[in-house]
């Protein structure tokens, strides 16, 4: 009994000191699982926060930079980095995950932090310009940056007339003459993007540009273009004249269609613009179209076609002593030894003659045969 109270008492022991002793450490290696942070920076965007994310070991991890460096306006806090990045450039650095007793795992990242550029992307402004018409707005656009865009002129002046609202310009010129000027558009961080441009403003004089018309031919297509410049919005109309029939003029100064007649044609073509306007009488000559010539057939005695023989009846029959004529060679066929033809042009004649010996010939044959037999039956 007292040797089962000391067992009994041993065990009590040894599970106390079980349950109070602490845990074996853990093996298990620390592994970073989180992928590398984003490779490309650029100058004054927030970069957005990365978390390093590991498994394995023991709890709490501690992330930290155990060579190179992070790029200049970034940090670490606890197991994640962020910040604004302010210094162009390459950046490679080692991340290392650590756990509570050591055990880390580490993981290389190269940012690149890059000066974003800005560009206009928008094309110059038109150019001439004339006296007394309002200048459409122009937008000059840009892509880069961090917005807002500023708009301004450094270099030169604008037209007379003529400002910026914006990131427009736009005015009425008031004073004739060629104007160079830089635009620049300017970002949020001061990065910018420059566009040298020239308006000319010029007073407004429409004038003729191209010359006559080309000659034309007759039901063929016909196509000529007139074209004016020195004001704006020019329109083409017919001011005198007549064109030739089968040509029509439309207000962008196309002169097409196929002529109808032949001849030489006098019109007058009037370019209006939006202050003045112009008139060009021209001559257009239309040629008549080259006939074709006809196939001709040859002249002179037609030939005679070669005669084919008839046939025709005989006048005598050959004797052994007579020499047999030359027969033609395309004389009618006759039947083997006999001398009625039984083709050509009294062939149906002799057939019919011969249907009528060969019926009468039968009926005799019948009648001698019919006598015969009554005249020899012995009378019952």
């Amino acid at each position: 009994m007292r040797t089962l109270r000391s067992v009994m008492a041993l065990m009590m022991v040894f599970a106390f000191l079980l349950g109070t002793s602490q845990p074996a450490a853990a093996t298990e290696t620390v592994t970073i699982t989180s992928s590398k942070p984003r490779s490309v920076m650029y100058l004054g965007q927030v970069y957005a926060i990365h978390t390093v994310e590991a498994t394995g070991g023991t709890e709490p991890y501690r992330l930290s930079v155990v060579s190179g460096s992070l790029p200049s306006g970034m940090l670490l806090v606890g197991s994640s980095l962020g910040g604004q990045p302010d210094t162009p450039g390459s950046y490679t650095f080692t991340l290392r995950m650590t756990d509570q007793d050591g055990r880390f795992d580490e993981q290389t990242a190269t940012i690149e932090v890059r000066e974003q550029k800005v560009v206009i992307t928008s094309g110059a402004p038109r150019s001439p310009r004339y006296l007394g018409q309002v200048y459409a707005i122009h937008t000059v656009e840009a892509t880069g940056g961090t917005e807002p865009y500023r708009l301004s002129v450094v270099s030169g002046s604008l037209p007379s007339g003529m400002l910026l609202v914006g990131s427009s310009l736009g005015g009425e010129p008031d004073t004739p003459g060629s104007y160079p000027f830089t635009l620049r558009m300017t970002d949020k961080n001061g990065r910018f993007d420059e566009q040298d441009v020239t308006i000319v403003v010029a007073k407004a004089a429409t004038a003729f540009t191209s010359g006559d018309p080309l000659p034309g031919t007759v039901g063929k297509p016909y196509s000529f273009e007139f074209t004016a410049d020195g004001d704006s919005d020019i329109a083409f109309t017919l001011a005198g004249g007549a064109l030739p029939d089968g040509l029509t003029l439309d207000k962008e100064g196309l002169l097409s269609g196929a002529p109808g007649s032949a001849g030489t044609f006098t019109f007058t073509v009037q370019a209006k613009g939006h202050q003045t306007s112009a008139t060009n009488e021209v001559s257009l000559t239309v040629a008549a179209a080259t006939p074709t010539t006809p196939t001709v057939p040859p002249t002179g005695p037609r030939p005679t076609p070669t005669a084919t023989p008839t046939s025709s009846d005989p006048t005598a029959t050959p004797s052994e002593s007579s020499p047999a004529a030359p027969q033609p060679t395309s004389s009618p066929s006759k039947a083997s030894g006999a001398w009625l033809p039984i083709t050509g042009s009294n062939s149906a004649v002799v057939l019919l003659l011969l249907s009528v010996l060969a019926f009468s010939i039968g009926g005799i044959l019948f009648v001698v045969a019919y006598e015969r037999r009554r005249r020899f039956t012995t009378p019952e």
